[in-house]
């Protein structure tokens, strides 16, 4: 096949073949050179690689104990100490293994390098020895910090006792005063007593919060001034303290927390006070801080030797690139004029083929493309040829010949669309509408079952309180006798009791917030017991028999468990409103399935409907039959859509023995 040179392709073969070999060729020769380069390179390099070698070592290791001292010095537990020392002890190994090897170079390269290593292995040490001692004596800090805070629960477990009955003595002691009309010296000298115990309980009380405060304080504090200052202000508050206790020596129920205070205000004022353990550990804090310091110093000096000798295999360096300095000017000299010629070669086939062949054409042809992208109508593309380029203009002529014609098509879908987005928007906005109603109504309504059901969660929740205040008082009395036992069984009862009411609050706060978007797998036997649980009161006082049938598997299906909760309230609140007045009220609530369905029932023996008139308008907004004032109609009407919402089925009809039966009907998953 012959080849086509008026084609751009052959065009630009052609011209990057030459420019290509020009390229090559210069390639070629500053290959052989460079080659030449590096040999020498490598020649003179060969007697420098071991100090370089060495030098860089020192500098890793060196960077390497930078890091791993402050580690050691800022250990919190013995693991964090013994791995930054076993790390510090592989980095001085290194050091010995190459300190043989920098004494093989020339003399003078690593000088003082021994002296620097000994210096850091002994700071080292030093270093780790502090740490052992300030674990030790953080260890001490932490348990005295335990037993503070366990005497401080023991005295508040104490004391407030002692000003409850101490408020009850002066309450009566001024009740008998009157009571006697105020007569008789020693009614009043009992007052005055008695006042007097409980001032001196109130002061000893806020002494003891005070001196623990100060000691915990204390803790935290990492300077000597300011832990001076809190040891001169505990010492006064102890002696305050002391003087309180001193007058609680003739109240026999205060011994204990007599006790109690001695041993608080021994590790504020003792032997072994407790800030001054925290005196010393900031005293070994700022003896690590100086090591540390001294060990960065010692490090500056390593880097010193290391540079030293960076610089010697530095000079060398430099007398090596002298001696191929010749090498790589001649090199340049046939570079230099290699590069013009291609730049030369370069520019003739930018200005002759690129710009006048290619950039000129095909610039006018975008703008003809341009033009007729903004429906500009009539544009004549001023390119022909036989080449790609005429090929592209001849194809924008016929994109401007169909195009004209789809912008008419354009415009009538345009139009068209408008419409249609207008009445998708006004349907959207009214689903929107119903949908957040429709939310409302299911939320007021949980919130007025909440109401209805407000007196039985009351009494639900009154039960235990007094049952754990009865509890709490007889684990105080068996405190006093030391049966420890006994205490813990009603701490336990306590415990249970604060779980059953956690139970209850948890259920509360789930069925009356409000509904989620999606829906998920649920049994509906855990449900209907959630609803059941919040008339168990009612239940209860209004003496109905509640009978509950269930299959013996669990039951799923596709819900949200809040919205089918609030359906079932719902219908349970109404049977147990229809059997108002009934001689043997009765409630029967019947979950069962089908090969597809699962079905949940409730039945009463109530007053039921009327007539079928009634049962049909069951489901209409504000249709009741319950007495002006107590229900608006809108129970079943909200339950019947949000059934149907979770893709199921609610319907209502005259019970076989009376009363009404409501069942639910929804898709197993």
């Amino acid at each position: 096949m012959k080849p086509d040179f008026t084609s751009l392709r052959s065009k630009l073969t052609v011209s990057l073949a030459l420019i290509a070999g020009v390229a090559i060729a210069a390639t070629l020769v500053t290959a052989l050179t460079l080659d030449r380069v590096g040999r020498t390179v490598a020649d003179r390099a060969s007697e420098d690689l071991a100090v370089s070698a060495a030098s860089a070592r020192f500098a890793e290791i060196g960077q390497a104990i930078r890091v791993d001292v402050p580690a050691l010095g800022n250990a919190q537990t013995q693991f964090e100490r013994r791995s930054a020392l076993a790390r510090l002890q592989e980095h001085f190994r290194v050091v010995g293994t190459l300190a043989p090897q920098t004494r093989g170079a020339d003399a003078g390269y690593f000088s003082g390098l021994d002296d620097v290593q000994s210096n850091l292995e002994a700071n080292v040490w030093a270093l780790d020895d502090n740490v052992s001692r300030r674990f030790v004596l953080d260890g001490a800090i932490r348990e005295n910090i335990a037993r503070i805070n366990r005497l401080h629960g023991d005295f508040l477990l104490e004391v407030d006792p002692l000003l409850v009955d101490a408020k009850f003595n002066v309450e009566a002691a001024l009740q008998a005063g009157d009571a006697s009309g105020g007569a008789g010296s020693q009614q009043r000298e009992r007052v005055v007593e008695e006042i007097r115990m409980t001032e001196a309980l109130g002061r000893l009380h806020a002494n003891a919060n005070l001196a623990v405060g100060i000691m915990l304080r204390g803790a935290s504090e990492t300077g000597f001034r300011e832990i001076e200052h809190l040891q001169a202000r505990l010492v006064e508050v102890i002696d305050d303290g002391n003087e309180n206790a001193e007058a609680l020596a003739n109240n026999s129920s205060a011994i204990t927390l007599r006790q109690i205070w001695r041993k608080i205000a021994g590790h504020g004022d003792g032997p072994d006070r407790f800030l001054d353990l925290k005196a010393r550990s900031s005293g070994l804090m700022n003896e690590s801080i100086q090591l540390q310091e001294t060990n960065s110093a010692l490090l500056g000096r390593l880097g010193e030797v290391v540079a030293g000798a960076v610089r010697a295999s530095g000079q060398r360096s430099t007398a090596a690139s002298g001696e191929i300095g010749d090498i790589v000017s001649r090199g340049q000299v046939f570079n230099a004029a290699s590069t013009a010629l291609l730049l030369a070669l370069l520019l003739a086939f930018l200005i002759l083929f690129v710009r006048g062949q290619l950039f000129q054409r095909l610039m006018k042809v975008l703008s003809s493309m341009r033009l007729i992208a903004d429906g500009t109508a009539g544009v004549v593309v001023g390119v022909s040829g036989r080449d790609e380029i005429g090929q592209l203009a001849d194809a924008v002529r016929l994109f401007r010949d169909r195009s004209h014609a789809l912008d008419l098509h354009a415009k009538e879908l345009k139009k068209t669309n408008r419409t249609l987005l207008r009445e998708v928007d006004r349907r959207r906005r009214a689903e929107t509408d119903l949908r957040e109603t429709q939310a409302e109504l299911v939320q007021a309504a949980k919130l007025a079952a909440l109401g209805q059901l407000s007196a039985g969660i009351a009494h639900e929740f009154n039960q235990p309180l007094m049952a754990m205040r009865s509890y709490a008082h007889n684990a105080r009395r068996y405190i006093e006798l030391g049966e420890l036992d006994k205490c813990g069984d009603k701490i336990a009862d306590i415990e249970r009791l604060i779980e059953r009411l956690s139970k209850s609050s948890n259920h509360l706060k789930t069925f009356a917030r409000r509904p989620q978007k999606f829906l998920s797998r649920h049994d509906p036997v855990e449900v209907v017991s959630n609803a059941l649980s919040l008339f168990e009161e009612r239940i209860r006082s209004e003496r109905v028999a509640l009978e509950v049938n269930r299959p013996d598997h669990a039951v799923h299906v596709m819900t949200e468990p809040a919205l089918l909760e609030q359906v079932v309230v719902n219908l349970v609140s109404n049977g147990l409103d229809a059997m108002k007045g009934v001689p043997a009220p009765r409630l029967t609530v019947t979950i069962s399935e089908t090969d597809k369905l699962a079905r949940i029932g409730v039945a009463d023996n109530g007053t039921g409907f009327a007539d079928a008139a009634a049962a049909e308008k069951a489901f209409d907004p504000f249709f009741t039959t319950k007495p002006p004032g107590e229900g608006l109609g809108l129970g079943l009407s909200i339950s019947y859509n949000v059934i149907r919402d979770l893709g199921g089925r609610l319907e209502v009809r005259a019970g076989a023995e009376g009363g009404v039966l409501a069942t639910i009907e929804l898709f197993k998953s």
